[in-house]
């Protein structure tokens, strides 16, 4: 930035301390990104000063937008903003390829967190990205910008937001972000000092004020340094009257509430200029000037709009040519606005809705009605229900509230009923949560009794949400619409049970619940609008064989399986849907406790595919979060990673919580074979801090086994035993028993000989075992080292690593065969073979990062050359990827396997910049010059070795 630039940026007074802390967020941001809120009641200075640091940041391209609270139920509204704002930066700089496509409402938060990565691809060097009033970002734009910022939190980017204290969604992102960061900061502006205000009272006046005076001045405006530089600029004529500036006093006038010194300085001002003022602070939208002055024109109103902007009351910013206005200040519109009568708001909100269309008039016809109009309500209601048809969830929400504070006693029964109705439909009951009590005083109905079931089901009242299921199932159902609810109650009276841990209630409801969907309406047959979208038999009738799959599985009843697999699978062939991903993560679950990970990989795989079109799927959480279990089992550490990282960062917008912690323990898995204590722990314990009755039913042992795992990775049996004793006093039914496999290597390592084996018998009983965190081969080579049967341990760890479903457990078992072959009794004419063994578990090792088993393997194969004759000197077997984070490695391994940029940004959800910027870190990190180069780390490379023989890897 120049100099005249930084001349003409307007001082701030009492935000050193803060402008200096997000400079040096900024700075440090380059490099590996940064996130800054600024929080504060209306007025404090929030919208100054990240104009000020936005003049500041020279070389970056800075992205503004600020949320509208008249648009804050708009589906994006606020990615809108930021699109048109990308648009303009693009066509300036001449970089534009094409249009920015807007996102449409019905599109998912991942579709549009993408097409804004795209676009921001398209921006040269560092990149902030400010959020001005925050607490009004609408619900859909706060999911994507959680997934565009922390994809772009590892390049040159800010992400900068000002909120009021409130908590909100926006707030709750850059929590997310510092809990991930080192590089955030949360600033608090505090209303300004007497000092402060002292201070800005001289740049404005030209001459110091007493401490007094400023005390006086500092109470009159509550600190906020919008209304101090009013009302300084209204009493300045007194100021220059003083005989001296210290001598100053207050008059009498101005010491006046807080929107009485706003009605103050507007005294002088044209009736034209505060007319203008009042119908854009109760307008309060941005819009047109020409439409405004329609506005005012009707109502007989004289407005001179650029006079209130000149004067500061108003915001202009020119668009497409037109001069747009809004108020220049939340605050300022407030209590511009509380000075008029309530007959001048309502005349204006009235005209309002006659000369705006669609959204808009509509709330505007809401804010100007009488509470006891029965047509609005209506009228909201028909408008919430063609919303929902058009998938527009979120705006269909918003008139239902509307119409829910609009009715009277006589019409709050219906308002309540249809918005919770579009909660069930949408999965959005976290935003009715706090109207329960007002559902469950309603008169018992079948159709309200659906709603609080859900709700009760959520609200963790498993009691009370079973009397309701068992009532609605027991009561006859005569109209198409109580056989349409009667459908829904089929498939949601098992959730209960399941949640109660009535699996066998499950399996004895399933032919009632077959008699009831095959009896659903179809959707014309069914009176009421709201209820239509209930008649999909199909829907039902998939998820309730998913959870009878589930149900038969706990129950321990295999002859169901079969049968219920083929019906389910020929409903699938057919069908997609969220009930679709819900029934594969439900299968899914049993394959995994029945040992058969192949099918349940295929199962998660489709459920992800799926979830990416249908994310309201109430498992859209648990099939990220399986699914990333299952990848990090099978060695595909860098993919599982990845996804688990996803499941955590999209867990909590998600109507089931359940899935949440299970998402973090599983995120801490890779980290753990990969020895990052830090990592874990942070992982562990933000997982700990959730409510253990909203944890989900997924194994239980995954928290135990990180730990465990991380215990072995690091060399420390007795923190490993620990915790596989911690994971047996907390075992469940859904466990998979993984912590035996830690419990008797342990054991194992500690020449505890005598519990291994005891141990291992228990391993061993017919039908228990699940070999997914070590064979039993390799186990029964564990108790016989610890014997000291040598021999007989060098034989069942060569056949456990020849097993070919996971890889790394194999490795860990290659690893054992070849140290015991190069030490002890075993050591003698082994070390080829020893050789072999530990080369193949060095390249396992090496593909998965997990670097302290890959250190091992490499100090045995040193012993082995630096023991034959003529070896090379200085040859190891090292990891070349060990300088580079998780990421990196993921982006390294992708490159090594010949993908594109682009396509790596798709795998990893990121940008194609964010890509680029970690290409240039590994390849300066490893001392290369080209993509080529990295390409050769693919390669497993040893010496060649006498009667070389091909290694499994």
């Amino acid at each position: 930035m120049v100099t005249d630039e930084l001349a003409m940026l307007r001082p701030l007074f009492g935000r050193d301390r803060a402008r200096e802390t997000i400079l040096l967020v900024a700075h440090r941001a380059i490099d590996r990104g940064g996130a800054v809120l600024v929080t504060g009641e209306a007025g404090l200075g929030k919208t100054s000063l990240l104009a000020d640091i936005a003049q500041r940041l020279e070389g970056w391209t800075v992205l503004r937008v600020s949320a509208d609270s008249f648009e804050s139920d708009l589906a994006y509204a606020t990615v809108e903003t930021l699109v048109r704002g990308l648009a303009a930066l693009r066509a300036a700089d001449g970089s534009a390829v094409g249009a920015i496509r807007p996102p449409a409402p019905e599109d998912d938060a991942l579709t549009v967190g993408r097409l804004l990565l795209d676009a921001i691809d398209g921006l040269t060097g560092p990149v902030c990205l400010i959020v001005d009033d925050a607490q009004w970002v609408d619900e859909p734009s706060a999911r994507a910008l959680r997934f565009v910022v922390r994809r772009l939190s590892d390049r040159g980017f800010l992400f900068t937001a000002a909120s009021r204290p409130q908590p909100n969604s926006v707030s709750a992102l850059f929590d997310d972000l510092a809990a991930t960061s080192v590089n955030h900061a949360r600033i608090d502006l505090s209303p300004l000092t007497v000092s402060d205000t002292q201070e800005l009272a001289e740049h404005l006046l030209g001459h110091a004020i007493s401490r007094r005076t400023a005390s006086r001045l500092t109470e009159a405006t509550q600190g906020s340094p919008l209304l101090l530089s009013v009302l300084l600029g209204r009493l300045r004529d007194t100021f220059e009257q003083a005989l001296h500036p210290a001598g100053w006093d207050l008059p009498d006038t101005a010491i006046m509430p807080l929107a009485s010194a706003i009605s103050a300085a507007l005294e002088g001002a044209d009736p034209s200029v505060r007319t203008a003022a009042e119908f854009v602070a109760v307008l309060r939208d941005p819009l047109p000037a020409p439409v405004v002055g329609t506005i005012a024109a009707r109502l007989g109103a004289k407005v001179d709009l650029p006079g209130a902007v000149t004067r500061g009351l108003v915001l202009g910013r020119p668009r497409d040519g037109v001069l747009w206005v809004e108020p220049a200040h939340a605050l300022l519109a407030d209590a511009l606005s509380a000075e008029l009568t309530v007959e001048r708001r309502v005349a204006i909100h009235r005209v309002a809705a006659e000369v705006l269309d669609g959204h808009r008039a509509l709330r505007h016809r809401v804010e100007a009605a009488d509470t006891a109009d029965p047509r609005l309500v209506d009228e909201l209601l028909g408008a919430a229900l063609a919303a929902a048809d058009q998938g527009h969830a979120e705006q269909a929400m918003s008139y239902a509230r509307s119409a829910m504070h609009l009715a009277t006693d006589g019409e709050l029964e219906r308002a309540l009923i249809e918005l919770g109705l579009l909660a069930m439909r949408f999965r959005l009951h976290e935003q009715i949560l706090d109207l329960r009590p007002a559902i469950e005083a309603l008169p018992a109905s079948p159709t309200r009794d659906a709603v609080l079931l859900e709700l009760r089901t959520l609200s963790r009242d498993v009691p009370g949400a079973l009397e309701l299921a068992l009532r609605l199932e027991a009561t006859p159902a005569v109209t198409p619409d109580e056989r349409a609810i009667r459908t829904h109650v089929a498939e949601a009276l098992p959730k209960v049970l399941m949640a109660m841990g009535d699996f066998g209630g499950v399996l004895d409801h399933l032919e009632t619940g077959r008699v009831h969907i095959a009896e659903c309406p179809l959707p014309e047959e069914v009176a009421d609008p709201a209820l239509r979208w209930l008649a999909e038999p199909d829907e039902h009738l998939v998820r309730l064989l998913g959870w009878a799959l589930n149900s038969a599985a706990h129950a321990r009843r295999p002859d169901l399986f079969a049968p219920l697999t083929a019906e389910l699978d020929e409903l699938l062939a057919h069908h997609e849907s969220p009930a679709a991903v819900d029934a594969l993560v439900a299968r899914s679950r049993v394959f995994i406790l029945g040992g058969d990970v192949e099918r349940a990989r295929a199962d998660l795989a489709r459920a992800n595919e799926l979830v990416r079109v249908f994310p309201s799927s109430w498992t859209a959480g648990f099939a990220r979060t399986i699914y990333a279990h299952i990848l990090f089992l099978v060695g595909e550490w860098d993919e599982s990673v990845t996804l688990a990282d996803t499941a955590v960062a999209l867990a909590l917008d998600e109507t089931d919580l359940s899935c949440w912690p299970i998402a973090l323990w599983t995120s801490s898995l890779v980290r753990a074979g990969r020895g990052g204590a830090e990592s874990v722990a942070e992982r562990l314990r933000s997982a700990a801090k959730a409510d253990p009755r909203i944890t989900g039913s997924y194994d239980g042992d995954l928290p135990f086994l990180a730990r465990a795992e991380l215990a072995r990775a690091l060399g420390r049996p007795e923190e490993q035993l620990q915790a596989a004793a911690d994971a047996e006093a907390a075992a469940t039914r859904a466990s998979t028993l993984g912590w035996l496999t830690y419990r008797v290597d342990a054991l194992a390592a500690l020449g505890r000989a005598a519990d291994a084996r005891a141990a291992y018998e228990r391993c061993a009983a017919p039908g228990l075992w699940r070999p997914y965190y070590g064979s039993l081969r390799w186990l029964e080579g564990r108790v016989l080292e610890a014997e000291g049967e040598h021999a007989a341990a060098v034989d069942a760890y060569r056949s456990a690593a020849q097993e070919s479903r996971f890889p790394f457990p194999e490795a860990v078992a290659a690893l054992d065969a070849g140290r015991l072959l190069t030490s002890g009794p075993t050591a003698a004419g082994g070390a080829e073979e020893a050789e072999a063994l530990l080369e193949g578990a060095a390249a396992t090792f090496r593909r998965l990062g997990a670097s302290t088993y890959l250190a091992r393997a490499a100090q045995l194969l040193d012993a082995i050359r630096s023991s034959e004759a003529g070896a090379a000197d200085g040859e190891r077997v090292e990891d070349p990827l060990a300088s580079l984070t998780t990421r990196e490695r993921q982006v390294a391994h992708a490159l090594a396997a010949g993908m594109t940029n682009k396509e790596i940004a798709e795998r990893l959800y990121v940008s194609v910049t964010t890509v680029n910027f970690h290409v240039r870190n590994i390849l300066a990190k490893l001392g290369m010059r080209s993509r080529r180069e990295l390409r050769t780390l693919a390669i497993p490379r040893r010496r060649p070795a006498r009667g070389d023989r091909p290694v499994k890897s």
